[in-house]
């Protein structure tokens, strides 16, 4: 007996092809970057819109509030209020604007030395709030004279001082006439109370 022999040409084992690895395509660099925009955009985008609802929302509550607010008011308040306010402001301008005299007295009161003394007095306002004062007045020498104009020269309220017609009178003293230019600081009533005084 022959052996028997398989003749068929079919394998017994199943072929296996080998597994060839997947080549994926790559990604291209503007796929990537394209694909990133388009997710911020989308982003973005909804996030201005729930931005934009929540605003609407608030103009809507602050605009019920406001209405609620108005109707607590009667009209005849509101108006009471605005001629109140538009008097306070009136009586504002007014005190900024307001020149005191008592200010000279006290400077002049200070700064006259012992050996002076002012027998008249005028004063005079300009615009701007610069006041004139004319005096005329006496020293026991001339000395004394140079001595008080050193005194007002120092003075920062004091813009100009001038001395004039100068003589000697018959008990030794020494007759003057006197013109100060003040500084309007030292008269506004705003300025007077901002340092203090009355």
């Amino acid at each position: 007996m022959e052996p028997s022999q398989q003749t068929s040409f079919i394998p017994k084992k199943a072929l296996t092809r080998e597994a060839s690895p997947v080549r994926e395509a790559p990604i291209g660099l503007f796929t990537l970057l394209s694909t990133i925009i388009f997710f911020v955009s989308a982003l973005a985008g909804g996030g201005v819109y729930f931005y934009k609802i929540l605003l609407e929302n608030d103009i809507k509550t602050k605009s019920n509030s406001l209405e609620r607010a108005e109707k607590a008011f009667e009209p005849s308040t509101i108006v009471e209020l605005e001629r109140l306010d538009r008097r306070i402001e009136s009586a504002k301008e007014i005190l900024a604007n307001h020149i005191l005299v008592s200010p000279i007295f006290e400077f002049l009161e200070q700064t006259t030395i012992p050996n002076v003394r002012l027998s008249s007095f005028s004063y005079e306002f300009f615009d701007g709030g610069r006041a004139t004062v004319t005096a005329h007045g006496e020293a026991r020498s001339y000395a004394y004279v140079a001595v008080q104009s050193d005194v007002f020269g120092e003075e920062r309220y004091i813009q100009n001082h001038v001395f004039s017609n100068l003589t000697l009178s018959g008990g030794g003293n020494v007759s003057f006439d006197l013109s100060l230019l003040f500084d309007p600081t030292l008269l506004y009533y705003k300025d007077v109370f901002a340092r203090g005084g009355s």
